[in-house]
């Protein structure tokens, strides 16, 4: 994102100058002011929070994501799309595509990641939930116009070669095994884990559609369990730890749809996935 792009996105009356109407539709009440909270600032997206104040004394919570690119058309569409068959995500508030601003309702509530590492008992409930949804998502229509088969992920190889020599005997790899992988071209996720879904209501609310697409349910899910065996060895130095909440996801998920797999080149790219993102956040 460009700098004046950034300013505007931590200018709280900017943002209430834009946005107050749709604001008002949705909480009843128009905001008088907002305080702003930058949760990510990345090159290709900035993610925050803002704290409203209403004109009849209450408060409010929006999320808004500003993008470098016009990703949030596509976003938005998406979001419609799931609210409308009745899979929980975050309420969309608008579009602005003259900033590329996408607004949606903040969600409340605890992630599965946090029930997870406390060994609440809503954790297995919600995994088991969020299998559902998965299962839900990759059976759907959902309208995207992203390509997340094998030639977008031979290209991530490449550049996670090129730019990581742990990783970069696995990749190449993998890279050749997809060579002729068949892609059945469904709705995925393509970022799902155990960070982007969030206990509502007792049951899952999934967050960031960023890298949605079309592509192999089997990756979801393959993405999720890996996330899972991580934080495993992370907490409690055992890939199995979470093995209660891997097998209720599995259950949750084949409630709606038979399981696709977990296993083979997808697991190994997960696996690429994962390990590219942890040497680049360190």
């Amino acid at each position: 994102m460009s700098a004046p792009e950034r300013a505007i996105a931590v200018d709280s009356a900017a943002v209430l100058a834009m946005t107050s109407d749709v604001i008002a539709r949705y909480s009843g009440s128009a905001p008088v002011s907002a305080t702003v909270q930058v949760l990510k600032d990345l090159p290709l997206r900035l993610v925050a929070r803002y704290d409203l104040a209403l004109a009849d004394g209450t408060t409010a919570w929006v999320a808004g994501k500003w993008y470098a690119i016009d990703r949030g058309a596509v976003v938005a569409s998406e979001l419609e799309y799931l609210a409308g068959i009745g899979l929980a995500v975050a309420p969309l508030l608008g579009y602005w595509p003259a900033v590329r601003l996408l607004l949606t309702a903040w969600v409340p509530g605890r992630r599965l990641t946090e029930l997870l590492a406390e060994r609440a008992d809503t954790a297995i409930a919600v995994a088991r939930a969020a299998g559902r949804w998965a299962a839900r998502l990759h059976g759907s229509d959902m309208p995207t116009p992203r390509s997340c088969g094998p030639a977008k992920q031979r290209a991530s190889l490449a550049k996670w070669r090129d730019t990581s020599a742990e990783v970069a005997d696995l990749a190449d790899r993998v890279a050749r095994t997809l060579v002729d992988y068949e892609d059945p071209g469904r709705p995925v996720h393509y970022d799902h884990h155990h960070e982007q879904v969030i206990e509502s209501h007792g049951s899952a609310l999934v967050l960031d559609l960023d890298e949605a697409g079309r592509g192999d349910p089997a990756f979801d899910v393959a993405h999720f369990l890996a996330h899972l065996e991580l934080l495993g060895l992370q907490h409690h130095g055992d890939p199995a730890a979470y093995h209660d909440a891997a097998a209720q996801y599995r259950a949750g998920y084949e409630e709606t749809a038979p399981w696709p797999g977990d296993e083979g080149v997808l697991a190994a790219f997960a696996w690429c996935k994962l390990a590219q993102r942890l040497i680049h956040r360190n």
